[in-house]
C-alpha cells in the first residue's frame, strides 16, 4: 500500500444501487476504508443495496411540496454536510447532466481543488454537461477521472483537459470468499447474465431471443438472469410467449451474486453501451469465461478475444448467438478461456487500483 498524506475522503453518489457507477462508488469506499482512511458517503437519493464502508449521510429524507424549493433545501443541507465532513478530498460519482444543478454545485458546493469528478459512461455528457463553460470548470478540479481508456480518449477530444486521468473500475478480492457461500442448489450447468432489468441499456429482451436459438438452449442448458428493474414483467412475457419458462429464469437481485457467477459455465453481457464493465472483471476473477459485445468502450480493454472470452461485433445478436454456440461446443476454446481468466484481470484488483487513486490524491495539481 502506497504511503499517503491524506487521511479522509468523501464520496458523493446519487444512490448505492443498480448501476455501474454506484457499484464503483461502493467498492471505492470499501477500499479506502480498508486502507485506514476515514470515509464518508453522501447519498442524494438514498436507495442502498451495495455493500459500503464509512459514515453514510442520506439526504433522501428532505421534502417540500414544491420541487424547486425541495432542491434548494437539499442544496443547503448538502453544503452544511459537506462542510461538516471537511474531507481532504471529495469524489463525485453522480450523474451530472443537469446544467443548472451542476452550476449550483460548482459555485456553491464544491471546493474545486479538493474535488475529483468522475465519468463512467461513453455517454460522456451524462457526467459532464455539454458546454464549454463546464469543460473549463472541470479543468479546474483536482482531477477528472475516466474509468476506461476509451472514455479517456473521447473526453480528451472534447477539450484539452490538463487534469484528465484514467483509473479503471476494479473488483473486490473479497468476492473470492463470497463466491464460496452456500446458495440454493442450482441443478446442473447453466449460463448467467447480470444487470439491471432495463432493456434499453442491458437488452435482456434481445439476449433471451438470441439464447433461444442457441446450442445451449437446445441441449437443456438454462440461462439465469440476476437483477431487478422496470422491465421484469416485459421479460416474463417474452419468456412465456417463447415457451422458455423452464429455460430462462429471472432470479432477481442478489446481495451476493458471486456463487451464481462462480458456478456458471460462462457469463453473457449484451449491453447497448458500457463504461467499463465491472461484472466482466468479477466473472473473470472467479475463473469464469465471458462473452460480450465489443461496445464503443469498455469490454475490449478487458476481454482478450478467444483467450479469456469472446468479443462479439457490437450489437450483432446473430454473432452473439454464434459466440454462445462456439463457447459451448468448442471444448478447447472454453478450456483456454477458463485457464486464462483469473490471471487476465490481476491488474484490476482493488489493492492494485487503490494505489493509483492514492497516488492521484497525493499528487500536486499541475495547471
Amino acid at each position: 500500500m502506497t504511503k499517503s498524506k491524506i487521511k479522509s475522503v468523501c464520496i458523493l453518489v446519487d444512490c448505492l444501487t443498480g448501476g455501474g457507477a454506484e457499484k464503483a462508488a461502493s467498492l471505492v469506499s470499501k477500499s479506502f476504508h480498508e486502507a485506514n482512511f476515514d470515509v464518508s458517503i453522501i447519498a442524494m437519493q438514498g436507495e442502498i443495496d451495495y455493500d459500503f464502508k464509512g459514515e453514510l449521510y442520506d439526504l433522501s429524507g428532505i421534502i417540500h411540496k414544491i420541487p424547486f424549493f425541495k432542491s434548494l433545501k437539499k442544496m443547503v443541507v448538502l453544503k452544511k454536510t459537506w462542510n461538516k465532513i471537511n474531507a481532504d478530498f471529495y469524489l463525485d460519482f453522480r450523474i451530472k447532466s443537469n446544467s443548472f444543478r451542476e452550476l449550483m454545485f460548482h459555485f456553491f458546493i464544491y471546493d474545486i481543488k479538493k474535488t475529483v469528478l468522475t465519468i463512467h459512461s461513453s455517454r460522456i455528457h451524462n457526467y459532464m454537461p455539454r458546454h464549454i463553460l463546464f469543460y473549463k470548470l472541470y479543468n479546474r478540479a483536482k482531477a477528472v477521472v475516466t474509468v476506461s481508456e476509451g472514455i479517456y480518449g473521447a473526453t480528451k477530444q472534447l477539450f484539452d483537459f490538463k487534469n484528465l486521468v484514467y483509473i479503471p473500475n476494479f473488483y473486490d478480492t473479497d468476492i473470492i470468499l463470497k463466491s464460496k457461500e452456500r446458495i440454493q442448489p442450482l441443478d446442473g450447468k447453466y449460463i448467467v447474465a447480470v444487470g439491471r432489468l432495463k432493456n434499453e441499456v442491458k437488452q435482456f429482451d434481445k439476449l433471451i431471443l438470441a439464447y433461444k436459438d442457441s446450442l445451449p438452449a437446445k441441449n437443456g442448458i438454462p440461462l439465469f438472469i440476476l437483477g431487478r428493474g422496470k422491465d421484469k414483467e416485459m421479460l416474463e412475457g417474452i419468456i412465456l410467449k417463447n415457451n422458455l419458462s423452464n429455460m430462462v429464469k429471472l432470479l432477481g437481485f442478489k446481495n451476493n451474486p458471486y456463487p451464481y457467477i462462480k458456478s456458471s459455465q460462462f457469463l453473457l453481457l449484451s449491453s447497448k453501451l458500457e463504461g467499463f464493465g465491472i461484472v466482466l472483471i468479477e466473472a473473470l476473477a472467479l475463473g469464469v469465461p465471458v462473452i460480450s459485445f465489443d461496445c464503443k468502450v469498455g469490454p475490449s480493454e478487458i476481454i482478450q478475444n478467444k483467450k479469456n472470452g469472446i468479443l462479439v461485433k457490437d450489437q450483432d445478436f446473430i454473432a452473439l448467438k454464434r459466440a454462445i454456440d462456439n463457447m459451448y461446443s468448442d471444448k478447447e476454446l472454453y478450456a483456454i478461456c477458463k485457464e486464462n481468466s483469473k490471471s487476465s484481470v490481476g491488474k484490476y484488483s482493488d489493492k492494485e487500483v487503490l494505489k493509483t487513486w492514492v497516488k492521484l490524491l497525493n499528487s500536486s495539481s499541475k495547471k
